[in-house]
C-alpha cells in the first residue's frame, strides 16, 4: 500500500471534518458518514502503526457515539498497542457490555486477558527480584572495611 492512498484518505477526512463543523442537527446522515470516515481513518493509521493518530480518531467517534462498540473495541486495541493496559482493559469491558454477542470483541478481550495476566506476573516477579536485591545489598557488610583492618594488623606485625 503506497503513500498516495493514505494521503488521499487524509485529505478526504480533513474535508469531511470541515463539513462536520458546518453541519446542523438535520444532517444526521452526513454525521454518520463522517463517523464512518473517522473509523476508517483510524484503521488506516493503525495499519501504519500510527497508534496515537488512531486513538485520536476513535476517541472522536466515541465522543459523538459512545455506544459504538466497534470504535470502543478499536480504542482498546490501540491503547493495548501503546502499552496503556489498564485503559485497554476498561475499554474491552465497555465494548463487551455494549455488544456481548460480538465474537471479534470477545476474541480480542480473551487474547488481551491472556497477555495481561502474563504481563502482571512478569511485573510481580521483577518487583520481587528488585526488592530481594535491595534487601541483600542493604544486609551486605562491605569487605573493604574488614580487609583494611586485617591488613594493618599484618603490616604492623611484619615491621620491627
Amino acid at each position: 500500500m503506497g503513500r498516495y492512498p493514505f494521503m488521499a484518505c487524509v485529505s478526504l477526512v480533513m474535508l469531511l471534518s470541515m463539513a462536520c463543523t458546518l453541519s446542523t442537527p438535520k444532517t444526521k446522515k452526513l454525521n454518520r458518514s463522517i463517523l464512518g470516515a473517522e473509523l476508517e481513518f483510524g484503521r488506516r493509521a493503525a495499519e501504519f502503526d500510527l497508534w496515537n493518530e488512531a486513538i485520536f480518531r476513535w476517541e472522536k467517534v466515541v465522543l459523538v457515539d459512545p455506544d459504538n462498540s466497534d470504535a470502543v473495541n478499536n480504542l482498546a486495541v490501540a491503547y493495548e498497542s501503546v502499552g496503556n493496559y489498564d485503559r485497554a482493559r476498561d475499554l474491552y469491558q465497555n465494548a463487551l457490555e455494549l455488544d456481548e454477542d460480538n465474537s471479534s470483541i470477545r476474541q480480542n478481550y480473551k487474547r488481551f486477558l491472556n497477555f495481561y495476566k502474563k504481563h502482571q506476573r512478569q511485573i510481580n516477579r521483577e518487583r520481587a527480584k528488585k526488592e530481594r536485591d535491595e534487601l541483600a545489598a542493604a544486609n551486605e557488610t562491605p569487605d573493604d572495611e574488614v580487609d583494611e583492618g586485617t591488613d594493618k594488623e599484618q603490616d604492623e606485625g611484619e615491621h620491627p
